[in-house]
């Protein structure tokens, strides 16, 4: 059994949706509109504020009331997403985020549905009646465009590859749908634990502040914090810098870290190793600050500025707080 619909999962931090799934919702709705579907918002687990929030965006919410699902494990949400299909049909699409969480659950439920599954896509658009999508492959050095023919068609896709949309003039419908999780699916949650307390998430800031060795020593990127918090950012790191200790790898911006698609980034002493360049090439603004004029970051950039950071920055910096 179908149904003429196209599902965003949603995505919650700290309490709240992620800029990501609003994306989404907007996409979701401009696509249903294409071809005569309906767009919805599949809420797991979750509270009455965020299933408000989501009704602002679309016009239909399920939401899936079961207690096992208040705590993210993609073994239970595959479970209860695969019982949603099975209670009410199999969408024509199921979209996420391509984060950590929608990167490891939507492919284990695309191969339970025995359906086709695209990742990190950055566009998607109607070849006839099949979703089509553009996506990067080879590390980003070239992208391919595809088809899927199955229904439902499953896409993760990159933070910032839509806008964010209007809200809706009449609040979406929400539905409460029910479901049950086993409470024994093989794994269990033994802790979570969180190593960049306070900051936010690098693949939802909309601008981003990072930095390399050019920075001198660990002490010099309160400067970066500075800036990233004025700029209502979030600070990101390279390779680099990881592999010398001084921060965590879960702020690490680059093809073996993050990667990311913000509307600004600003590479702050960063020279533009290909690794790094690979996590950035969807960003909107590439600012490089560099001392050395042939850094390779300069020919991934906008804008370059030649220039010691820890002398540019402060200026920046008072410049922007006026």
């Amino acid at each position: 059994m179908n149904c003429k619909e196209i599902w965003v999962i949603a995505e919650i931090r700290q309490g709240s949706l992620t800029r990501t799934t609003s994306q989404l919702l907007g996409a979701a709705r401009k696509l249903a509109e294409q071809q005569g579907l309906h767009a919805a918002a599949v809420l797991l687990g979750g509270e009455q504020t965020q299933a408000d929030e989501l009704a602002r965006k679309v016009p239909l919410i399920l939401w899936v009331k079961e207690p096992r699902l208040e705590t993210y494990e993609a073994s239970r949400y595959a479970y209860a997403l695969r019982q949603l299909i099975e209670v009410r049909g199999s969408p024509v699409a199921i979209l996420t985020g391509a984060g950590a969480a929608g990167l490891e659950f939507l492919p284990r439920l695309s191969m339970s549905c025995d359906s086709a599954y695209a990742s990190s896509c950055v566009d998607l658009w109607w070849e006839g009646s099949e979703l089509a999508c553009r996506r990067p492959v080879y590390g980003g050095k070239v992208y391919e465009e595809l088809a899927l023919s199955t229904k439902p068609a499953f896409f993760t896709v990159r933070p910032g590859a839509f806008a964010v949309p209007e809200n809706l003039e009449t609040p979406g419908k929400i539905e409460a749908v029910s479901v049950t999780v086993p409470e024994d699916l093989g794994l269990d949650l033994i802790e979570r634990k969180r190593t960049t307390a306070g900051q936010k998430d690098l693949s939802e800031a909309a601008r981003v502040v990072a930095g390399g060795r050019g920075m001198g020593v660990p002490e010099n990127f309160k400067l970066l914090e500075e800036l990233a918090g004025v700029l209502d950012g979030a600070v990101g790191v390279s390779r680099a810098v990881v592999d010398a200790g001084w921060f965590p790898h879960d702020i690490q911006v680059g093809k073996s870290g993050k990667t990311i698609s913000p509307e600004l980034y600003i590479a702050c002493g960063i020279s533009g190793a290909i690794h790094h360049v690979l996590g950035i090439n969807t960003a909107k603004v590439v600012v490089a600050i560099n001392k050395d004029p042939d850094a390779a970051i300069f020919k991934s950039a906008d804008y370059g500025i030649i220039g010691d950071a820890l002398e540019i920055l402060p200026g920046l910096i008072e410049k922007l707080k006026v």
